[in-house]
């Protein structure tokens, strides 16, 4: 035999032995790595209701899955357990046996007498187990309601709920019907015998107010002394009323007049109670907003014929700029602020903090609201009263017994409480949630600012943007100054801006992280914290020639200045236009004649300026009256001025 062939061949075995043994280990390694992998994987088939159940939870959350050596929660009841017996005790079986033979040489022992006089014996109760503590581990419950006994479309009906009667000084623990005291009564029944007040003897007859009227009354009254009343319905028979005999007859005393009228003479005076806030399902009568605003334009327009000139305590500026490519137009910015040497004095204003409190907005972002709320309400002023909102697809107010609360350290260390009880849950019903805001009494000689503090997304009641947006300002008609803010990146910017543009306001959107939510609220806040000039109205000249935007101009601050842009002729030499504005109850009212040559010369940014805020009157005015035509002009404007349709895709 070759040798050379016999070496070859002995290679060969050896390669062969060596790959056997290196594939032994190898399956081996792979067979015990299978073993410890699928060790909990059960490999027999799922009985049917096994597998209905995975297949319902196969799309909740994945859960972190954890082996534990013992079980956290065993309840540790060594110290419970009794001493072991000695060796030499009885065994409880044994003594079983014995019991059981001794049974017929029982005797039953004499019961003592009960005694009358025995204290019960109580017995000191065991000490509960105590448990050890351990680490939260979090778990998911799933809780099904088996038998509804409410439907379910009566849980989204209004609730009903009845506003706490405010406490009177100095009222009776009883409130009578009718007025015992009132002196008009007497004898108010047409000279007959029988108009003569209920307690003066002479019976009840026809008065001068009816009897419906002082039911409705029901004014708390001191404690009844005798003397006065007041007259029935003439000509009513109900209860002996207009009939000739008395109900009660009661002998008067002398001087009982005079008597009273000293005891209200000597009374202090009672402030009348601030009006409640309004009941979460009130609704909003639109009559009643017509005439606050209407209250607040006679008093700005109609009270003063002229107003309280203010030129020496603003700042009035004017920048201009001609367009090159187009020289026949100059674009120009007025810019009115306070002036800080000589500033008007800060009105008293009416502030309310409307919080989204909603599931959408989560717990933690609503921890960082709540927290920037309560910072905020410290820049409220002096005199200046507030209330606090939150809402969901409900509302509920931080002082239901009254609209508004003046600020004192009292009322802000409640609103503080009340704040930390929130939590979030709900729907979102931003459109009645502001209407709530007009259901609040204004006062016309302070401005009403109310912050809304939301995610911008409307998922209960009324959720289209832009009908919420029209119907919205066409009510408030800049009664109501509105600032929101929005907790996150992704807010609804096309709601939030729209009605801020439209009703004296402004807004701002955090970008950040989540726990920082609300960083930027205390900021917001500031921009009407000092307001000097309330529900200002500009008029510009006819002789000016210009076409100016915001038609609606905001409140004037110490810190935050009112800005005008507009368009004019080129040639124009000089711009003249009237502000009228209230300083509380004081109307100021200025003229203003500013001549181009002095203005400061601005660049083409405020041509883009101008634009941007006359195609935001064009998208109002297509929010509030959709019309194609409106469509067409916005577009061709846009292309004209080479600037984008701010909301496009929202306004289709």
């Amino acid at each position: 035999m070759d040798p050379d062939y016999d070496k070859a061949s002995a290679g060969v075995n050896d390669g062969w032995s060596a790959l056997i043994i290196f594939s032994l280990l190898f399956s081996v390694a792979i067979h015990v790595g299978l073993m410890i992998k699928l060790s909990d994987c059960p490999f027999a088939p799922l009985p049917v209701p096994i597998k209905n159940d995975r297949r319902w939870t196969k799309d909740l959350p994945v859960m972190q899955m954890q082996k534990m050596k013992e079980d956290p929660l065993a309840v540790d009841i060594s110290a419970e357990l009794p001493p072991p017996a000695p060796p030499d005790a009885e065994k409880p079986e044994d003594r079983v046996d014995r019991l059981a033979d001794a049974t017929a040489q029982t005797i039953v022992p004499d019961m003592p007498a009960p005694v009358a006089d025995a204290a019960p014996k109580t017995e000191a109760r065991p000490e509960p187990a105590q448990i050890a503590p351990t680490e939260w581990q979090p778990r998911q419950e799933i809780l099904a309601i088996e038998m509804p006994t409410v439907p379910d479309e009566a849980a989204t009906l209004p609730r009903l709920v009845i506003p706490k009667a405010p406490r009177v000084a100095h009222a009776s623990d009883v409130v009578p019907a009718f007025d015992l005291l009132s002196e008009a009564g007497a004898g108010a029944g047409g000279g007959s015998a029988s108009s003569a007040p209920l307690l003066s003897g002479k019976g009840l007859g026809g008065g001068g107010r009816s009897m419906g009227a002082d039911l409705a009354r029901l004014a708390p009254m001191p404690p009844p002394i005798g003397g006065a009343g007041t007259g029935g319905t003439g000509g009513s028979s109900v209860s002996g009323l207009g009939g000739p005999p008395p109900l009660l007859t009661v002998a008067p005393e002398p001087d009982t007049k005079k008597q009273v009228k000293a005891e209200k003479k000597d009374r202090p005076a009672v402030a009348a109670p601030p009006p409640p806030a309004p009941a979460p399902n009130a609704r909003v009568d639109e009559k009643k907003v017509v005439k606050e605003k209407e209250a607040v334009r006679v008093l700005r327009d109609e009270q003063v014929p002229a107003g309280e000139p203010f030129a020496e305590n603003v700042r009035v500026g004017l920048g201009a700029w001609v367009d090159p490519a187009h020289p026949n137009f100059k674009y120009f910015r007025v810019r009115v602020s306070s002036r800080p040497e000589k500033p008007l004095p800060v009105v008293s204003k009416d502030m309310v903090f409307m919080l989204d409190a909603s599931g959408s907005i989560a717990n933690d972002r609503l921890r960082s609201c709540r927290k920037a709320v309560s910072s905020a309400l410290r820049y409220l002023n002096t005199g200046d009263r507030f209330n606090v909102v939150a809402f969901r697809d409900k509302f509920s107010y931080a002082f239901p017994d009254a609209a508004w609360k003046e600020v004192t350290t009292e009322t802000l260390e409640q609103a503080d409480k009340w704040l930390g009880r929130l939590t979030a849950h709900g729907q979102t019903d931003v459109f009645r949630t502001l209407r709530s805001v007009l259901t609040l009494p204004r006062d016309p000689a302070r401005p009403v600012v109310a912050l809304v503090v939301t995610d911008g997304e409307a998922t209960s009641g009324l959720t289209r943007n832009a009908e919420i947006i029209s119907r919205f300002s066409e009510l408030n008609g800049g009664l109501i100054s509105v600032f929101m803010y929005g907790v996150k990146d992704s807010a609804n910017a096309y709601l939030m801006d729209m009605l801020t543009r439209g009703n004296r306001g402004g807004w701002a959107r955090h970008e950040g992280l989540r726990w920082s939510a609300a960083d930027g609220i205390p900021a917001l806040a500031k921009k009407f914290e000092r307001p000097v000039l309330a529900d200002v109205s500009v008029i510009f000249a006819a002789s000016s020639r210009a076409e100016t935007y915001p038609k609606l101009v905001t409140n004037l601050c110490e810190d935050e200045p009112i800005e005008i842009y507009g368009v004019c002729p080129a040639e124009q030499k000089e711009l003249v236009f009237q502000m009228r504005g209230l300083n509380g109850s004081t109307v100021f009212e200025n003229l203003f004649r500013i001549p181009f040559a002095s203005a400061e010369k601005l660049d083409g940014s405020v041509r883009r300026e101008w634009a941007t805020r006359r195609i935001y009157a064009l998208i109002a005015d297509y929010t509030a009256h959709p019309k194609e035509e409106t469509l067409r002009d916005m577009r061709a404007f846009a292309n004209h001025y080479q600037i984008q349709i701010p909301y496009e895709k929202e306004i289709k």
